[in-house]
């Protein structure tokens, strides 16, 4: 580094650090470490996310990562943790040299003005306090204005600072405020009233809870993304709904697997589910539910053959373990398949194969479709996984309930024989040999009975034949 370089490094107000790129501290300036209360030696040798602000840390991985595309990123916000525990709030311009493979950072610290126009008596505590949020805050006036707002709050709408400064809410369309939250804020300004509200953002795809607190004329708001807690008790309530439809006797299989499917799909708009059910001896597979899969494709793939090379579903019920196929049209499993689903804009196809729990046997596959070519997020294989168990649930205790019946049915047609086809020989018999005449065994009419005896006994025998063939049966399914 040159004597002029050194010195605007080592003079500078703002914050200069030098990195590897594995985010390993290699340098920083006097202004950085006078500041934030560390000595060089502290600093030196140290993960950069090691100081970071936990909500930062991933988009800090994303910095690093992006700078091998473009070698230049400029505005990115971070919350750095001082030696006292205080969060400060530094916009950062970051450049990767190719010369030395090193990454160089300036930084100018944003803290003491918290994003704020127009409220200089908020307290350093305070400030301290509202930048270290994980929640987002910000502030907005009676004309609707945000004229305050925490990193956090940056992180949440997917913005830099300068977009944010003096926005009309109503024009944040990264929020999708709808017209009913804009209600609420309708009635906690004319009301003055605090509430609280969930809302899904169909921007971003996530689900957002709000807490509104009305002071004088402005409105103080904290935002938290929900997205995971949200889903759990969404798919918690439609498991529980799917169980109890399970339990009664009037869902068939189909109406409550598609009942679960509905669900998934309302849950994560982007899906479209389908389940194809195995056939017995373990060739074909069969439509059993796709509530928004198109009918014409349904019926084109039912009784399709499972194979090696037979699409998503047919090749995960051949080799028993989960297909991905993030692009339809240049994958090789759907060579023979893709034109029969490309028309319909659907683009990628994962299927898992449903694995019974006592065998081997492959009970059904459960696919996802998508109208993007993309591969699936560690959040949805672990849905997956969770569906395709309760899917497991269902179809095997629907094949319990199947042999349960027909057990009954047997044990019905067995008691039916007992009651009916024994008890006519039985009493024949008996009637005959009442009839024998005892007292003159040569009487011709003893050898006639004799003779029906013979001819009912082997009807009897015939009746308990067909009697141990159907116990025989019931043993063999237990």
């Amino acid at each position: 580094m040159g004597s002029r370089l050194t010195f605007l490094f080592d003079q500078s107000s703002d914050f200069f650090c030098i990195l590897n790129r594995d985010g390993t501290i290699v340098g920083t300036n006097p202004s950085f470490r006078e500041v934030l209360g560390y000595s060089e030696s502290e600093l030196e040798g140290q993960k950069a996310n090691d100081f970071s602000h936990p909500a930062d840390i991933k988009r800090r991985d994303d910095l690093f990562n992006n700078l091998s595309i473009n070698s230049k990123i400029t505005g990115h916000e971070s919350r750095i943790r001082a030696k006292n525990g205080r969060y400060y709030n530094i916009r950062w311009s970051v450049i990767l040299n190719a010369d030395d493979n090193l990454i160089y950072a300036i930084g100018v610290n944003l803290t003491g003005s918290f994003n704020n126009a127009g409220h200089e008596d908020t307290t350093g505590n305070i400030q301290h306090i509202i930048q270290s949020f994980n929640e987002g805050f910000f502030i907005i006036d009676n004309n609707w204005q945000i004229t305050s707002f925490n990193p956090a709050f940056l992180a949440i709408a997917g913005l830099k600072s300068e977009e944010v400064k003096g926005l009309n809410l109503r024009q944040l369309v990264n929020l999708g405020i709808t017209d009913k939250v804009l209600a609420e804020f309708e009635i906690a300004f004319k009301g003055n009233l605090s509430t609280q509200l969930q809302y899904f953002n169909t921007y971003f795809h996530r689900w957002l809870r709000v807490n509104i607190y009305p002071y004088k004329d402005e409105i103080a708001v904290f935002i938290r993304d929900i997205t995971n807690i949200k889903i759990q008790q969404l798919i918690l309530a439609l498991e529980k709904n799917v169980l109890e439809l399970n339990a009664s006797s009037l869902y068939a299989l189909s109406q409550t697997v598609n009942e679960l499917l509905k669900g998934i799909e309302e849950i994560f708009p982007d899906m479209i589910c389908s389940v194809l059910e195995v056939d017995e001896v373990q060739e074909k597979l069969y439509h059993l539910a796709a509530p928004r899969l198109p009918e014409e494709y349904c019926k084109a793939i039912d009784g399709t053959s499972i194979g090696p090379k037979a699409g998503s579903c047919g090749t995960a019920a051949y080799h028993r373990r989960q297909v991905i196929v993030s692009n339809i049209e240049t994958d090789p499993l759907w060579e023979d398949y893709k034109n029969l689903i490309l028309p319909h804009g659907l683009k990628a196809c994962w299927s898992t194969p449903i694995i019974s729990s006592n065998s081997s046997e492959v009970l059904a596959t459960f696919a996802i479709y998508y109208t993007k070519k993309r591969d699936p997020t560690p959040d949805e294989l672990l849905m997956i996984e969770r569906t395709t168990n309760i899917l497991r649930v269902l179809i095997e205790n629907k094949r319990t309930q199947d042999h349960v019946k027909d057990q009954n049915k047997r044990l019905q047609e067995i008691a039916s024989i007992s009651s009916h086809e024994i008890r006519r020989p039985v009493a024949t018999i008996l009637g005959l040999v009442n009839l024998f005449d005892q007292n003159m065994l040569d009487n011709p009419m003893n050898r006639e009975i004799i003779n029906h005896i013979d001819i009912t006994a082997k009807e009897l025998d015939a009746v308990i034949h067909t009697i141990v063939e159907k116990t025989i049966y019931l043993k063999g399914e237990e």
